[in-house]
């Protein structure tokens, strides 16, 4: 226990040491708000959870009938979805646990204690602790109403489902990477969900009620979400132990890169490095920068539709104007992916980082941007929660296909951009593909929201749009790789025509 708190201790180290730690002033203090802001929104909805549980129309779930319990097993019907929802959002946000192995494998350091460390240090991501943010108030009111054995099973229960859930996706994630086969498995198990759920061929309201009810009103069950995260934790750890060679270290084929970041972002290896340049690059330059600030005032376009009474119901002007709250970004920034680094692509294609790992930081970028626009659109639920609705389900749509599409697009004829120009009147860089790529990003969702509409459900339309967004989340590896594979081929082409532009 000794040896693992120091190591905690080396790493706290090298980061406080570092050279740039006391720069970024500016970076440091956006994200504390940000933070703040977000603790804020978990703390708030743990508060009024009860009272939203209460007022959902569910007769058959009345206090006549199962008296102060009644509001827990309304809350239970949904925690299936919730900790689904989880896992998907740990799969595209989550960081594996990383240390400097090499190192420390001469250290009288057991490779066990090694491996522990690392899975100890996946319980600090703060995706498992911001569920604490949300249940505790919660349940701290749940003991009011419940019996101390039945609120304690269940808040343990809970607990263990959390703990399961991390080291669940980070087995998967750890053999995902070196296996395929195990990522078009979890592709195909969410189809397979999502298809008894659409064609009613499992009630997963019932089911997620049976479960998560049996957690207070037999407590022995709150036992076994324990048990399941004991067996990962297990998987995890003999997985680790058994690669923690050098023999096994040194078949890496490329050398660590060395770039150095002072961000919350540099912590995430190679692609959070790679992302945390690509932000300070926008910043920076002036066409960039303007292009960020029109994102945040597009954040105000839905006061243009969504309290006009006029379009009050206007489903497809929602989400057109979602697809503008939470794209503009993505659409603007994206269609110019190279362009923007036109006069030094020479560069780019001499460093020792793969196109694999430059798309992947510009689209941590387009995922930071959005995810941040999402969240700053949550009050629009004032003017009705079914537009909060919309708005999630085309910001699934725009990081999980929009994404992909700009950036294939923004890859072709490439032109180069000067960076420290305005953005009015200005063309530089407009080709026919920025024309193109609108009819994808903005013709897809629509035609699927119209498909659902056909249907008979506008409701429908808007799953749809979501699922969408979701299948394209779960290929992004497989999206990335071609298009990582495309600009390898075309690399010295591309770096050709920037020269003589």
């Amino acid at each position: 226990m000794i040896k693992l708190l120091r190591l905690y201790g080396i790493e706290w180290k090298e980061s406080r040491r570092s050279p740039l730690w006391h720069k970024n002033l500016i970076v440091k203090l956006l994200l504390a708000f940000t933070f703040i802001y977000l603790f804020g929104m978990f703390v708030f909805l743990g508060v009024i959870l009860d009272d939203l549980m209460i007022k959902l129309p569910f007769d058959e779930i009345n206090y006549n009938t199962y008296k102060e319990s009644f509001v827990l097993r309304r809350l239970n019907q949904f925690l299936l979805y919730y900790f689904l929802a989880d896992l998907i959002m740990r799969y595209f946000m989550q960081k594996l646990p990383a240390l400097a192995i090499q190192p420390l494998l001469h250290l009288p350091i057991p490779k066990s204690g090694l491996a522990h460390f690392l899975l100890g240090k996946s319980l600090l991501s703060p995706l498992n602790w911001g569920h604490a943010l949300l249940f505790v108030p919660f349940i701290i009111e749940l003991y009011s109403n419940l019996s101390f054995a039945e609120a304690s099973s269940w808040t343990l229960a809970i607990a263990g489902v959390v703990v399961f859930n991390n080291f669940f996706l980070t087995f998967i994630k750890r053999t995902s990477e070196v296996d395929w086969r195990v990522f078009i498995s979890m592709l195909v198990l969410l189809s397979m969900i999502i298809a008894a759920h659409w064609f009613d061929l499992i009630d997963f309201l019932a089911l997620s009620a049976d479960v998560f009810n049996a957690f207070f009103l037999q407590p022995i069950t709150a036992v076994i979400p324990w048990v399941l995260a004991l067996l990962f934790y297990g998987l995890n750890f003999y997985y680790l132990k058994s690669n923690l060679y050098l023999s096994k270290l040194s078949k890496s084929k490329r050398s660590k890169v060395t770039y150095v970041g002072a961000g919350i972002l540099s912590r995430f290896g190679v692609v959070g490095r790679l992302a945390e340049m690509e932000f300070k690059l926008i910043w920076r330059h002036k066409r960039t920068r303007t292009v960020l600030l029109m994102t945040i005032l597009f954040l105000g376009y839905g006061l243009l539709v969504f309290p006009v009474d006029t379009y009050q119901g206007n489903y497809l002007m929602y989400v057109l104007f979602s697809l503008m709250i939470t794209g503009m970004f993505i659409l603007n920034y994206g269609q110019y992916l190279l362009g923007w680094e036109g006069s030094y692509f020479d560069h780019i294609i001499t460093r020792n980082v793969s196109f694999e790992d430059l798309y992947m930081s510009k689209f941590l970028v387009f995922i930071i941007v959005s995810a941040a626009a999402m969240l700053l659109s949550i009050p629009y639920a004032f003017f009705g929660w079914k537009i909060l609705m919309v708005l999630f389900s085309v910001f699934l749509f725009n990081i999980g296909l929009a994404t992909h599409v700009v950036m294939f697009f923004g890859s072709l004829n490439p032109k180069k951009i000067d960076l420290n120009a305005g953005s009015a009147l200005n063309w530089q860089g407009v080709g026919a593909a920025q024309f193109l790529l609108v009819i994808p990003v903005m013709g897809i969702p629509l035609g699927l929201f119209g498909l659902g509409v056909l249907l008979g459900d506008e409701t429908l339309g808007l799953i749809f749009i979501a699922v969408a967004g979701l299948i394209g989340l779960f290929g992004t590896r497989i999206w990335i790789k071609m298009l990582a594979k495309w600009l390898f081929s075309q690399r010295y082409k591309i770096a050709k025509d920037f020269r003589n532009q």
